[in-house]
């Protein structure tokens, strides 16, 4: 004859089910730390460095599209994770910057969305990147990267800067802790919005070398801060930039001679 203990069999699938239970939820906690969690009447995200990690203290800002100056203004958590509620009443754009200091700068950074449109007031989930170079979306101008405005100084003869050949090469990391690498640019072409800039650099710290062909010789051009009179003239230039300037954020302004 088979003996059943009921006692014993319904305590040992108490526990069980039990264990289960406290499983589920420890899984579901561990996951929520890093996870985005979409919620009706929120808008979520997560944002992340250039190498994928969270980035803490990032700025989000949801604008209401439908009231002037009406903006919710939220930071990410540890775990690069942020949140805000909604009013009833509103569409809803949002962008997010970061601060980043770098020798002894700190810059303003505007970072990458995975979603441009604007949001009802249902909300959803946007997500952000940090990018180093890239076209800025068309509600933005400009790119990720840091820009040069070139200058002929007064008494320069060169009336074609867009083939002058700038040479950067990085000193140091990029602002993201990277390694940079040497770029050869010129300017863009007469008459194109980029016509008398270098632009979308990796922001860092670069030697800066110009040349340009004049009677079938290569010279070497001699450059400084078009700004700053304690700048000197030389053939090898260490740029800067600069957090803010009269022609914009994050660039450097120049003016080159022969």
């Amino acid at each position: 004859m088979l003996y059943t203990n009921t006692s014993a069999m319904k305590a040992t699938l108490c526990l069980v089910a039990t264990l289960v239970l406290v499983t589920a939820c420890s899984d579901d906690d561990e996951a929520s730390d890093d996870t985005v969690n979409p919620r009706e009447g929120y808008i979520t995200g997560k944002v992340v460095d250039t190498q994928g990690n969270p980035i803490a203290g990032a700025e989000v800002v949801i604008d209401n599209t439908m009231f002037y100056n009406n903006n919710i203004i939220v930071q990410t958590n540890a775990n690069g994770l942020y949140e805000a509620a909604l009013p009833t009443v509103g569409t809803y754009a949002v962008s997010a910057s970061i601060q980043h200091t770098l020798n002894n700068k700190t810059y303003t950074l505007d970072l990458a969305s995975d979603v441009t449109d604007v949001l009802s007031n249902e909300g959803g989930v946007v997500n952000f990147e940090w990018k180093l170079t890239g076209k800025k979306p068309e509600d933005m101008t400009g790119y990720f990267g840091a820009s040069v405005s070139v200058n002929g100084a007064i008494g320069s003869e060169i009336y074609d800067p867009e083939n002058i050949i700038f040479t950067l090469e990085p000193v140091g990391e990029l602002i993201d802790g990277s390694k940079g690498k040497t770029l050869t640019m010129r300017t863009g072409e007469p008459y194109s919005a980029e016509y008398g800039s270098l632009v979308d650099i990796p922001l860092g710290r670069y030697i800066m070398t110009a040349s340009y062909e004049q009677d079938g010789k290569t010279i070497s051009l001699k450059i400084r801060n078009m700004f700053d009179a304690s700048s000197v003239y030389s053939t090898s230039f260490q740029l800067n930039f600069e957090p803010e300037t009269v022609a914009g954020d994050n660039m450097a302004i120049i003016e080159y001679l022969e």
